[in-house]
């Protein structure tokens, strides 16, 4: 059975929202996008009904001291990775967002200056990569922001706390250190994947970018040739 214009145009914009990317993006990239950001919404929501609803309730100290733990806890974890990863998550359907409304303008048949432009196929094109480089400093600044906020990749499970409200030497363990680290290298990893896919959409269309530019640049030399 045949797609009518309405439901092809409705899955699409699904794509793009759930990918970030263009229709003139890969179906394996956008499929690759789409997986890997449901994905991390089901880390997020599994790591938050079992690991970030109550950080601080499994982060003990060696301390008897009412105002130490809390204090300790802010200089052991001073942003949570759930609030970054889900910031992350934020910003990514926000750029999903702005490419489904060109998207669709781009589809649609009203008559208009930006209707008209949106469906040239230079335009396009150019919306496209935009989208893509977009999306790799996204997906790029938050993972180096997760490494500088955790001084790595992989969390300490025991420090010695330092604040003035405690006593000296006071240890700490965070006791799901174990588990958040899987939890926020997966996501890490489903970022980098992320970022690959995209590289390697921008790849693919190198040739077709060179193809397009290389005529209008001739154009303009024998025009100047001319002059």
């Amino acid at each position: 059975m045949a797609m009518t214009a309405e439901a092809y145009q409705e899955v699409e914009i699904a794509t793009c929202l759930l990918s970030g990317t263009s229709s003139l993006a890969s179906r394996i990239g956008r499929v690759g996008l789409s997986v890997l950001l449901c994905a991390r919404f089901g880390i997020l929501m599994v790591g938050y009904r079992t690991i970030w609803q109550d950080e601080e309730k499994n982060f003990h100290c060696n301390t008897s001291k009412l105002l130490c733990k809390p204090s300790c806890f802010d200089e052991f974890s001073p942003f949570s990775p759930f609030n970054l990863f889900a910031l992350q998550l934020v910003c990514l359907l926000t750029q999903s967002m702005c490419v489904v409304c060109f998207t669709r303008s781009a589809y649609q048949g009203k008559e208009g200056w930006l209707h008209a432009q949106l469906r040239k196929r230079t335009v396009q094109m150019k919306l496209h990569i935009i989208a893509l480089m977009s999306r790799i400093l996204i997906e790029g600044l938050f993972i180096l922001t997760f490494y500088n906020v955790t001084e790595g990749f992989v969390q300490k499970r025991t420090t010695q706390c330092h604040s003035t409200l405690c006593e000296p030497f006071v240890i700490c363990t965070d006791i799901n250190a174990g588990v958040k680290n899987i939890f926020n290298l997966c996501h890490c990893a489903a970022s980098a994947a992320g970022v690959m896919i995209c590289f390697w959409e921008l790849l693919t269309w190198l040739p077709s970018i060179q193809n397009v530019s290389g005529p209008s640049g001739s154009q303009a030399q024998t025009k100047k040739q001319r002059c």
